[in-house]
């Protein structure tokens, strides 16, 4: 999996849906909007199939580290497939991931929103600007160890 995160505000709206065997439902269409929270544009890869749970869990890891660092509690999932993977995960398995990557961040204590799956979205990105705004992570079976 690759992570893309960022500190700061996140507007978005589904525009229409892409040409796949599998999607989620938008809960709406109309702009939804967050501000001063963690927002992970995720891609899940092919090498992750097999390893749900261990990547999952290394992402979540990941992600609270940065969330306590910039003392955030809301963290919004963001299914992007434009993060240079070897190889895409199939559609199915990605949603699979990013459900339980969700709840693995909700037992953790995280409030969290996740962007639906297989849709064209606009959106308006603010990065806050300070040292810890902006981070990239590759998880795979070692945990990164950055910013222990």
């Amino acid at each position: 999996m690759r992570l893309l995160i960022f500190h700061g505000s996140l507007a978005y709206k589904v525009t229409e849906p892409v040409q796949i065997s599998v999607r989620d439902e938008p809960e709406t269409e109309e702009w939804q909007e967050f501000t001063n929270v963690l927002i992970a544009f995720c891609c899940v890869e092919a090498s992750d199939e097999g390893r749900l749970s261990t990547i999952a869990e290394k992402a979540t890891e990941e992600l609270k580290l940065v969330a306590e660092r910039v003392k955030v509690q809301q963290v919004v999932l963001y299914p992007y497939a434009h993060l240079f993977p070897r190889k895409l995960a199939t559609p199915r398995f990605a949603v699979r991931m990013l459900q339980v990557l969700n709840e693995t961040l909700r037992k953790a204590g995280f409030t969290v929103h996740q962007s639906p799956f297989g849709w064209y979205k606009a959106f308006r990105l603010e990065c806050l600007g300070h040292p810890l705004s902006e981070s990239g992570r590759t998880i795979d079976a070692e945990p990164t160890g950055q910013l222990k």
